[in-house]
């Protein structure tokens, strides 16, 4: 199989939705899109902004729904085949709760899709201070069949953190945490949503050990690399160094692959986990890998939170399973309109202009597919490599 572009929902969010949605957190219900494919949509009620549940203490708020990958894995098949591409996400009606999305009469497209707010943290075990060094907003248009990965950069400065000194936006998860158990993706939500205007009704939070437990139980994931990369990460003790064309990764290199920044920066890495997303959507649509499932579920166990309940998380990843690629759009906010390189607190960092962002990320759906954008040519949004 030869890995050519790529496409929406990062593999950890992908896979958790298959096994980690099996868990879910205690409290309230929010108001948030109804995943079923709606039928009528009233127009006067609209999801509450930045809503975003606390994350689930894994000893207190983890029920388990299935008790293994066994028990799980004649949902997950369905999962993996997905229905045909003009038919339903899913033909189930829920009559529990009336659709809370109204018809998108507004142009602002994102108002009216599930967003969720992908977190990938580098927490080690044993260490307390740790940083988000993925920072995605998935948007997924269930009436309009097609979604959206929006990236942002870590290294963005914020200037009002409630509680806390200006910073970079990679530590506000963190903050969150150490203010009050399970705070962190509702206070990153909140702060965005405040930005942006963008409603965000989900989250979902993996730690790169999770991640390479997922590629390694995938038997490794086949990348297509544009640009030359070479870098030693000395946290992981990676040597990375791999030349363009196709390779394989097991998960300590494919978590190399994602961070490595010395050639591009923050700005090129955000491209290349857009990259692997596609890589591995494609390896779910292509390779048996029901044989995986058992590893599958023990990576996930313990290295994925997330508010989105069990059935929800099949609904949605059959919709994104049954994507076109053409119906796949992405965005990195990037210079020199929306973000600007500067230096605050002896830190350099990106100055960010929220209010252009926030027009610029309800356009996403404009833009030609990410098969297109998310490349390095006279097309892609990169034209040389770094």
């Amino acid at each position: 199989m030869k890995i050519q572009r790529i496409v929406l929902l990062c593999p950890v969010l992908l896979l958790m939705l298959f096994a980690g949605g099996c868990t879910r957190s205690r409290g309230e219900v929010r108001a948030a899109p109804d995943v079923a494919t709606p039928t009528a949509r009233p127009t006067e009620v609209q999801p509450e902004v930045g809503k975003v549940k606390a994350a689930p203490a894994p000893a207190e708020t983890r029920v388990a729904e299935a008790e293994s990958a066994t028990a799980v894995q004649s949902v997950v098949q369905s999962a993996v085949s997905p229905p045909p591409q003009n038919s339903p996400a899913d033909t189930t009606e829920d009559t529990t709760e009336a659709s809370t999305v109204p018809v998108e009469s507004d142009g602002l497209p994102l108002n009216h899709t599930v967003n969720i707010l992908l977190l990938g943290s580098d927490r080690r075990p044993g260490e307390g201070n740790w940083r988000t060094d993925v920072l995605m907003l998935l948007a997924l248009d269930l009436e309009g069949k097609r979604a959206a990965a929006i990236s942002f950069p870590r290294d963005i400065y914020l200037d009002n953190i409630p509680g806390h000194k200006p910073n970079k936006i990679n530590v506000v998860d963190f903050l969150g945490e150490r203010d009050e158990s399970g705070h962190g993706p509702a206070l990153l939500a909140s702060l965005l949503t405040e930005k942006i205007g963008v409603p965000i009704h989900y989250f979902l939070r993996f730690d790169f050990e999770g991640f390479k437990k997922v590629v390694d139980a995938l038997d490794g994931v086949e990348i297509e690399v544009e640009c030359r990369i070479y870098e030693y990460l000395p946290e992981e003790d990676i040597n990375l160094y791999l030349e363009p064309g196709t390779h394989r990764l097991a998960g300590k290199m494919a978590l190399g692959y994602v961070r490595a920044r010395n050639q591009g920066g923050d700005l090129e890495r955000a491209r290349r986990q857009q990259r692997i997303v596609w890589a591995v959507r494609r390896q779910l649509l292509t390779e048996n890998q029901l044989a995986n499932l058992p590893a599958l579920y023990a990576a996930l166990a313990d290295s994925v939170q997330t508010d989105i309940g069990f059935v929800d998380a099949i609904r949605l990843a059959r919709f994104g399973l049954s994507l076109d690629e053409t119906a796949i759009h992405g965005m990195v906010i990037s210079p020199p309109d929306l973000v600007k390189a500067d230096w605050r607190g002896g830190m350099s960092v990106w100055l960010a202009d929220w209010p252009l962002i926030g027009e610029r990320v309800q356009t996403v759906f404009d833009r030609p597919p990410l098969i297109e954008t998310n490349t390095v040519g006279a097309t892609g949004d990169r034209v040389q490599c770094p």
